[in-house]
């Protein structure tokens, strides 16, 4: 019996470090939402094996989900929908604006691979409770009158705490989430991804309602790094980039690193000056489009706050693409970087926007009605809220 004991004990220890192959197929991460559209959106999971993987939508329309056969969308890449990879990421296109959907994903797994004319699949997996569906989520819309979102910020792979910090939300009351940058204080691999806070925003949120990412000057950084935007696709291929939600634009950029590219913390690497120039030639034509000029709000997420820093990487920012925020009528910038809160008023000849900066330890909440814009930061029980309303 004591034998028995030792063994049942050391069975959880013993099945985790089982080679890959003889490990029974699952999913480990996710599912989450990103690249959110008023027409499509991105649904990204991890399985532990390769698979072959698809979604199945249907509108939530009282229909139960296998009343009839559903459209699949498979993880497609230059016409071939992709099998040799754990990472799945499902491009949804065609959907209508303003409308909530259910979705199921499904995974199967890839036994041997032989040519492509012999493939040998094994199970089928899909989410949990996928009978009844109980994931969805919402497109955007322009007809959206308000607009409401979560930014987060220089968590540095916390993940509990995140939880605690984000516990008393309703998320059902938020169009979209914003990580903005130093998530993770460098990126060393897949599995430290989903630890330091992709895991947390599942259980929080994710599932149901999107992820906008940018990065911060930390996730440049670690041998993973350049592999990081994989789990956060775009299919403008782009980090930096304007998206519409209801009535707001949003300009979202890439910071770069604070230090001069030639420091040596960056071993050579650094190439953020040309980088920076890159984007502001394209944000001098992207503010001139129609989808970002008529809109009524525009905010800008920026994790290194412009204007407030005598750093290089800030002084480069407020030198090529302030003076074009400037022009293109930002109503804000909402930034973090400093791990402490500050408030900052348009300064003439300067910044023409108000730069709010999140602190590491507060969310932000922000809804935009009838033009206003309200933004309010929150940390963990117990703590007095900071609110700014900015006309």
């Amino acid at each position: 019996m004591k034998k028995l004991l030792i063994i049942l004990l050391l069975l959880p220890a013993y099945c985790q470090t089982l080679p890959a192959q003889e490990q029974a197929f699952k999913i480990t991460h996710g599912p989450y939402l990103t690249d959110m559209s008023e027409t499509a959106v991105t649904i990204v999971w991890i399985t532990n094996k390769n698979a072959l993987a698809w979604v199945e939508v249907a509108p939530d329309d009282g229909s139960h989900f296998y009343g009839k056969e559903r459209p699949r969308y498979y993880d497609t890449y230059l016409g071939r929908r992709q099998a040799a990879t754990t990472l799945h990421r499902v491009r949804i296109e065609n959907l209508t604006p303003g409308t909530r959907y259910r979705y199921g994903i499904f995974s199967k797994e890839v036994l041997h691979w032989e040519n492509d004319a012999r493939i040998v699949y094994g199970t089928t997996i899909a989410n949990p409770a996928y009978s009844r569906n109980s994931l969805s989520f919402k497109t955007f819309s322009s007809s959206d009158d308000t607009v409401s979102f979560i930014m987060l910020n220089d968590i540095h792979g916390r993940a509990d705490f995140m939880k605690e910090l984000c516990r008393d939300i309703d998320f059902n009351t938020i169009d979209l989430v914003v990580f903005n940058g130093d998530m993770s204080s460098a990126i060393h691999s897949e599995e430290q991804i989903f630890s330091d806070f992709m895991d947390a925003a599942v259980d929080l949120f994710a599932k149901r309602v999107p992820i906008a990412f940018t990065r911060g000057n930390h996730e440049t950084r670690g041998p993973y790094a350049d592999y990081l935007m994989y789990y956060f696709p775009l299919k403008g291929e782009k980090i930096y980039r304007t998206f519409n939600v209801g009535n707001v634009a949003f300009i979202m950029l890439d910071c770069g690193e604070d230090k001069p590219d030639s420091d040596i913390e960056y071993s050579g690497l650094a190439d953020f000056d040309a980088y920076r120039n890159e984007q502001a030639a394209w944000l001098r034509q992207a503010v001139l489009e129609k989808s970002f000029r008529d809109t009524r709000n525009k905010i800008v997420i920026l994790h290194m706050p412009p204007g407030v820093s005598d750093w290089h990487g800030t002084l480069h920012i407020d030198e090529v693409l302030v003076p074009l925020l400037n022009e293109a009528g930002t109503d804000a910038v909402l930034s973090g970087h400093t791990h402490r809160y500050s408030f900052h008023p348009p300064v003439q000849g300067k910044t023409a926007f108000p730069v709010v900066v999140n602190s590491n330890n507060t969310y932000l909440r922000g809804d935009v009605v009838n033009g206003k814009i309200r933004i309010r930061m929150t940390g963990t029980a117990g703590t007095k809220p900071i609110e700014h309303i900015l006309e």
